[in-house]
């Protein structure tokens, strides 16, 4: 906004897309109409199919073909560390280690399946944490930075 990044500001589920596609963690990918009941313009449409058909699997795993996507949403930093850990390559990694114990305070709130996730964005320093994980809070603009920032890192090397 302006000259201001507002780093304190939310990530919406479409500025999540948009910078994984712009980044070229997936490839392009524009289908004849959108598969999403809420998306239909052509830039949004670009973004939000590019995430969903990556090579990897679809990076939203809570939008389902026919559904919403709700690209306005702002998006969980349980739904970014899914969407960043399949853009990153380490999908493999992150299903071997579901289950695996969290020593958050609230690894309670965080689906068995969804764990390895988390384990490999936090041992990986795509997302950070203190003593909570806070799955449902949303992602602020300088999380998402950072993130973006350690993909591109560690692609180089």
């Amino acid at each position: 906004i302006g000259s201001r990044f507002r780093a304190e500001f939310g990530t919406s589920r479409l500025d999540l897309a948009t910078a994984l596609v712009s980044a070229g963690r997936v490839p392009q990918y524009l289908p004849g109409q959108s598969n999403y009941s809420d998306v239909r313009d052509p830039a949004t449409t670009l973004f939000v199919e590019s995430v969903q058909a990556s090579p990897t699997g679809s990076l939203f795993i809570d939008a389902q073909k026919g559904g919403q996507f709700r690209p306005s949403a702002t998006v969980t930093r349980l739904a970014a560390a899914i969407a960043l850990v399949r853009a990153a390559g380490l999908r493999s990694e992150a299903e071997a280690k579901a289950g695996t114990p969290l020593a958050f305070l609230d690894a309670s709130g965080i689906p068995n399946e969804l764990k390895g996730y988390v384990a490999v964005a936090i041992s990986t320093g795509l997302l950070q944490a203190d003593t909570n994980f806070r799955p449902q809070a949303g992602l602020s603009r300088a999380e998402l930075a950072h993130a973006i920032t350690v993909i591109e890192t560690r692609a180089v090397q």
